[in-house]
């Protein structure tokens, strides 16, 4: 297990050039890369079924090589430093109306493992303001995928 990367400090690098994803599907791979990172549990040799999943099967991504925008996500993930960096590079590039949808699988990657921890509330709760989800509809979200990965 790596150790985990704290969501809001960027990495030491003080001429970091500022990163700006314009492609929708490489900025949604990215947020989800981010929350996969984010995950205080993510293994770099494990395996997030809930990411591969959805990488590999919605609309957004149609089209696109998998291995190929993990590979490009994951370089952006390298650029921006911490997942907080790559999902403000890549909010610009996301639709509104994609936005929820991505919220639902964020929250379904980061609760993979069916427990919400402190960090993950963080993420939450970061995503949560960033993407405009309503306070109600978020707690739903949260309830309902947290119990559905208990399983």
């Amino acid at each position: 297990m790596k150790n985990t990367v704290d969501f809001f400090h960027t990495s030491p690098a003080t001429d970091r050039p500022a990163l700006h994803i314009t492609d929708e599907a490489e900025a949604c791979a990215s947020v989800l890369v981010a929350c996969l990172h984010a995950n205080e549990l993510f293994d770099d040799e494990g395996e997030n079924a809930a990411f591969y999943t959805t990488i590999k099967s919605r609309n957004v991504f149609k089209g696109y090589d998998t291995a190929a925008l993990i590979e490009i996500a994951g370089g952006y993930y390298q650029q921006a430093g911490s997942p907080v960096a790559l999902i403000d590079a890549a909010i610009g590039a996301i639709r509104e109306q994609t936005r929820l949808p991505l919220f639902y699988h964020c929250l379904d990657v980061i609760l993979a493992d069916g427990v919400v921890t402190p960090q993950e509330h963080k993420v939450f709760q970061y995503l949560k303001g960033k993407f405009k989800v309503e306070d109600e509809l978020a707690w739903k979200a949260m309830e309902v995928l947290v119990a559905k990965n208990q399983l």
